[in-house]
């Protein structure tokens, strides 16, 4: 399963829409997760935007003022989404790539910079990762966090 995900740090310019709808030409990825997309609003003619004309199905969580935002979508054609749900922070789908006949989870983050507010978002995670380990789980976006000072 091809997933492309990208911190794109604001949708709103026709150049940033233009670059990522070129990774999407290029690459092709099944599910494609966007952070920090700085939108409140999000339609159909933002997505066609970025992922073109082929058949998409999406879900987004709004910013809050000028900081985050979401959007995961999908390929249509090529994958089945029944089910998405959202809370601060993080967007989920569940659904299967049609073709191979799997089921998957994913979890599309975009995590605060606070260490108190990500210790309480991974700990809303958790069971969630837990209670989903019979299908194939993918947990992705921009964690905000640093492995190495230098």
């Amino acid at each position: 399963m091809k997933i492309l995900t990208y911190n794109v740090r604001g949708l709103g310019e026709g150049e940033k829409r233009e670059q990522v709808r070129r990774l999407v030409l290029d690459k092709h990825p099944l599910v494609l997760c966007l952070q920090e997309t700085k939108l409140q609003v999000m339609n159909d003619a933002i997505l066609k935007s970025v992922w073109g004309n082929n058949p998409v199905g999406y879900s987004y969580q709004p910013s809050s003022g000028a900081s985050g935002g979401l959007i995961t979508a999908w390929d249509a054609s090529r994958v089945d989404v029944w089910s998405f749900m959202s809370f601060k922070h993080v967007l989920i789908i569940k659904g299967m790539v049609i073709a191979l006949g799997v089921e998957f989870i994913l979890f599309n983050v975009y995590a605060p910079c606070d260490l108190a507010a990500k210790k309480e978002l991974w700990e809303r995670i958790q069971p969630l990762v837990l209670n989903n380990n019979d299908l194939c789980l993918c947990v992705c976006g921009d964690f905000n966090s640093v492995r190495y000072a230098e």
